[in-house]
């Protein structure tokens, strides 16, 4: 592969993690919600019995650890967002923010852009180009 070919696929990888990222953040929402009505239950059950225990320090650590997580997850997105939204051509934002961030097949984008499909292919493949990284 060229320096081209090799750029272009680096922006191509950059922008389909924010799907993937996207997905872990709302995975981590589920599983944080349900760990903290878990927490309440065993809370309760542990000081009821013993008073404080040190599964209650280690259930807050995994906490902050999962918070940590979701709050990388979320500034990684953000960025992403942001650079195809600092983009000059808005036809060319619109087909990123189509594909990458919401998730339109080139079918899809192609009628909801009233372009043809080569026509996306080449508008896509122009924004990369310009796509800052």
């Amino acid at each position: 592969m060229n320096g081209n070919t090799e750029k272009k696929e680096l922006k191509k990888t950059y922008l389909q993690s924010y799907q993937a990222l996207s997905f872990s953040i709302k995975t981590l929402e589920v599983l944080m919600n349900r760990m903290k009505e878990e927490q309440r239950q065993t809370i309760s059950f542990i000081t009821a019995f013993w008073g404080t225990d040190q599964s209650v320090v280690e259930m807050t650590d995994v906490f902050t650890c999962l918070r940590k997580q979701l709050a990388e997850k979320n500034l990684i997105c953000s960025a992403i967002v942001k650079k195809v939204e600092c983009m000059d051509c808005e036809i060319e934002k619109n087909i990123l923010l189509l594909k990458y961030i919401s998730g339109y097949t080139w079918e899809e984008i192609s009628e909801i852009t009233n372009y043809s499909l080569r026509q996306v292919y080449n508008i896509h493949n122009l924004a990369l180009k310009h796509f800052p990284m």
